[in-house]
């Protein structure tokens, strides 16, 4: 057994009682509304809730469907289900969600779902782009870092909407007066709500900016305090950006050792 499917059989044994809880829940409230809206009686709601009342080839095509639903379409009704017609089904289709839900949240796509409302394609990849760049060619080490960065990203794309939204009302009042001006000799000043709506926009592209600034030093001093330890090769030690050269295994060991006093 390879080290990912020792730490997959560790992640289902700690996740047992969590999954069995759930599960029965699910059991609960597919028997109950089978039992009180279907009014069937107890034993054959149970067989419902369970998919036994299926013959073979209508449990086949549940089976099929469930495999073929988009994560976020899988519910814990379909693991019950699974749970009935092969054990073994229920841990594949949750570790394959589990697996999803990693590559998700280590792409950025997760974070980027959070924060759009009504989003475009253009406007997801515009995030993953800011975030692909701040990440470069040193990825995070860590779910926090990982989480840092997608928060500096989020910080800055807040920066770039607010700054784009002040100047597209800046622009609009500054053009309103230049042809009042133009047509009439003469220009009105800003009415309070133009100039109030104006000044919104500035304090929330300051905001951004101080929240992009405040995560990108909170990451800084972050990856100062855990400095990573690696070997590049025999007899040179890598620790954070620092270089040591040495010249056998035992002083490589003694130099590692000193550094951690």
């Amino acid at each position: 057994m390879d080290a990912q499917q020792t730490r997959v059989t560790e992640e289902n044994l700690n996740e047992a009682g969590s999954l069995a809880s759930e599960l029965t829940h699910a059991y609960m409230q597919m028997s109950g509304f089978y039992r009180d809206q279907m009014h069937l009686s107890a034993g054959e709601a149970d067989r419902a809730a369970r998919g036994l009342d299926l013959t073979p080839e209508q449990a086949l095509e549940n089976l099929v469907r469930i495999r073929e639903r988009a994560p976020e379409q899988v519910t814990w009704g379909d693991l019950q289900r699974l749970v009935n017609y092969d054990p073994d089904e229920m841990v594949a289709a949750w570790a394959q969600l589990k697996s999803e839900a990693r590559e998700e949240l280590a792409s950025g796509h997760r974070t980027a779902r959070a924060l759009e409302w009504n989003g475009r394609p253009l406007d997801r990849a515009r995030f993953l782009a800011i975030g692909g760049s701040f990440r470069g060619n040193t990825p995070p080490r860590n779910g926090i870092e990982g989480a840092l960065v997608d928060i500096a990203a989020e910080a800055f794309n807040d920066f770039l909407r607010w700054t784009e939204q002040m100047h597209m009302q800046a622009g609009v009042e500054a053009a309103t007066e230049r042809d009042s001006l133009e047509r009439h000799g003469s220009w009105s000043p800003a009415r309070l709500s133009t100039s109030e709506a104006i000044e919104q926009s500035a304090k929330m592209v300051e905001r951004a900016h101080k929240r992009f600034l405040q995560t990108v030093k909170l990451l800084h001093e972050l990856q100062r305090s855990t400095p990573m330890l690696y070997v590049g090769h025999a007899g040179q030690i890598n620790i954070g950006q620092q270089q040591l050269n040495v010249t056998s295994p035992s002083r490589a060991s003694t130099e590692a050792t000193d550094l951690s006093k």
